[in-house]
């Protein structure tokens, strides 16, 4: 009986964990080493609320920062989620002003991504898949937006 609820408690515990509700599935883009924070004067360009900052050299294709709320921070890799990246190897073009991410260099199409809008559904019936972006944790930290996937 002592071991039926030992293991009940340990399955619990391990099935309440989750990965900060990122869907980290079916993402062409490589999974690297993502660990680095933004201060001054960097942390300027994301000040204000719907403000984001692009950090180049970081994740697979560069990283891109968006300021939610002055307080929530949502940060994306710039590697196209659904073109192979043996096929493609620049980052997504960004729109001045608003953030909307494309694979323009990449795929003759007109997607487009958000910091709201992550995935992609491409083909029918079968076939059909949801790509979704690569997404790392960001947070405040010390006067500082920190990124990471640990």
């Amino acid at each position: 009986m002592i071991k039926n609820i030992i293991f009940f408690f340990t399955l619990l515990i391990l099935t309440a964990c989750t990965n900060q509700g990122f869907n980290q599935q079916n993402t062409m883009v490589p999974n690297t080493n993502v660990n680095f924070s933004i201060s001054t004067p960097s942390f300027i360009s994301l000040s204000g609320i719907g403000n984001y900052h692009i950090e180049a050299g970081q994740g697979f294709m560069g990283v891109i920062v968006f300021n939610i709320d002055g307080n929530t921070f949502r940060a994306f890799d710039l590697g196209c989620p659904y073109v192979n990246p043996n096929e493609c190897q620049v980052p997504m073009t960004i729109e001045n002003g608003t953030g909307e991410m494309s694979c323009a260099n990449c795929a003759n199409d007109d997607i487009t991504f958000t910091q709201q809008i992550t995935g992609v559904t491409i083909g029918e019936g079968d076939s059909e898949k949801t790509y979704y972006l690569r997404e790392y944790s960001a947070f405040l930290e010390n006067g500082s937006v920190r990124i990471t996937n640990f």
